[in-house]
């Protein structure tokens, strides 16, 4: 069992449905408000899957070739990691059939869809959990939770496991047997029924190893090509070297992305030993599934974090897409869309178009084609050049390519070094360049590939 090779190729999307695109009104939950405010814990927006099927052409045009999708299974939030009722679509964001046609719709397209698993935890309006609520030890369902005494008590304190210590979600006891058929069995369900291409794993750090491993395995049995994403907040080693994960949502290298792009306070040859490390730490196929981000639901948007600085923003964007792995665009980000910590990260994606920073988006736009067309930074060897003040050179290398990526992270312009004098091709500007230095702008970068090599 490996990491699909698609994943290697793959750009991905995340989208946090209810704040996409509202694309059935008629489906809104009951307060729902109107598009384009700031959000707060318990609003809603209505955005549904709907939305995200009359956005495919955004898509595809921005050159996405996966989404990713926060929750969508029935539950009472915003955010549905509070399951309600793991195998019904939520009614507010559209129907089971409705995700049919989506998933139809990207694979017409050549696109994939990976879902969120949430199987740490359920939610407190789940049926099991409100029968042992109701019946005590008398429920069959009593020793799928962990309860101290001999009834459900809420408050002040639960006493009943539940993540983070939030009421609302009640943690599965994995060491019941039953429990963890019935979560399988919605890992299979999803797979074969409806032929997703993939789960990310919500909270993997408090699930049981060997149930991670066996969701893992439980997934390649249903599809070998299907792609299992752990959310992993620190180092994911072990994970690896359990065989429990093809790769993880990488928050350790977008730890050394805020310090170096966005915040400065890294110089580029603490940032460079940094990822070096991060790469020697994973098996070289891992490295390369790794789902590799900027943003996300649960962090500041970048550019908020850049201090609206969209240079620093374009200059992490071009690491991340010239860096092994698979990079990922957060719903907006490519647009400048901003916002603080959890729920401001949640805004509604500004349709009107005239609110769009235009050139961030087209730069994303050239990122994502250059990488695309380039198997090198898909699929290559990363050899480090140069890392000294603000400036960073990097090579990618495949079999008939090479490509030198440099970022100068600095207030004043630099000049790169190349490895040798070309003749070098600016993959941006067009440029041929047979000489053995190039200037890099001030907080720029520059991505030349060689050619009319022997």
């Amino acid at each position: 069992m490996r990491p699909p090779e698609w994943v290697r190729d793959a750009v991905f999307y995340q989208i946090f449905p209810d704040r996409f695109r509202n694309g059935d009104v008629s489906n809104d939950p009951p307060g729902t408000r109107p598009w384009g405010g700031l959000p707060d814990r318990k609003s809603t927006f209505g955005g549904d899957l709907n939305g995200i099927l009359e956005k495919l052409d955004y898509l595809e045009d921005l050159g996405v070739t996966a989404l990713y999708l926060t929750p969508i299974f029935k539950a009472p939030s915003n955010h549905k990691y509070d399951t309600e009722d793991y195998f019904q679509v939520d009614p507010a964001f559209g129907s089971d059939e409705t995700l049919r046609e989506l998933v139809a719709a990207l694979h017409a397209r050549g696109m994939r869809i990976v879902l969120d698993g949430v199987f740490n935890h359920c939610g407190e309006r789940h049926p099991f959990f409100r029968d042992v609520c109701q019946q005590g030890k008398a429920s069959p369902y009593w020793d799928w939770f962990t309860i101290w005494g001999d009834r459900v008590v809420r408050e002040p304190t639960p006493n009943y496991a539940c993540w983070a210590g939030v009421p609302s979600m009640p943690e599965w006891n994995h060491r019941n047997p039953k429990v963890r058929e019935y979560l399988l069995s919605v890992v299979r369900h999803w797979l074969s029924e409806y032929q997703i291409d993939g789960w990310r794993l919500d909270t993997v750090d408090y699930l049981p190893p060997d149930f991670v491993r066996d969701i893992y395995r439980t997934v390649k049995r249903a599809n070998p090509d299907a792609y299992v994403l752990g959310e992993v907040m620190g180092i994911a080693t072990s994970w690896f070297k359990y065989e429990a994960l093809d790769g993880v949502m990488h928050y350790k290298l977008w730890e050394g992305l805020v310090n170096f792009f966005a915040e400065g306070a890294w110089d580029a040859g603490r940032f460079a030993g940094y990822v070096r490390s991060l790469l020697r730490s994973y098996p070289l196929e891992n490295s390369y599934a790794c789902y590799t981000l900027l943003g996300s639901h649960d962090k500041p948007r970048f550019l908020s974090l850049c201090d609206g600085d969209k240079r620093r923003l374009l200059l992490a964007t071009a690491f991340l897409f010239s860096f092994p792995g698979a990079p990922a665009i957060y719903y907006g980000d490519e647009v400048g869309l901003e916002g603080g910590e959890d729920p401001d990260c949640r805004r509604p994606f500004p349709w009107a178009e005239e609110r769009w920073d235009r050139e961030i988006l087209e730069t994303v736009r050239r990122l994502v084609r250059i990488r695309r067309d380039s198997p090198a930074l898909r699929r290559g060897d990363f050899v480090l050049v140069a890392a000294r003040g603000r400036l960073l050179s990097f090579l990618r290398l495949s079999e008939g390519e090479e490509v030198l990526v440099a970022l100068n992270a600095g207030e004043q312009d630099a000049n790169a070094a190349l490895p040798s004098p070309g003749p070098w091709r600016d993959l941006f500007t067009g440029e041929e360049i047979s000489r053995r230095r190039i200037p890099v702008p001030a907080l720029g970068f520059r991505i030349l590939q060689a050619f009319g090599r022997a």
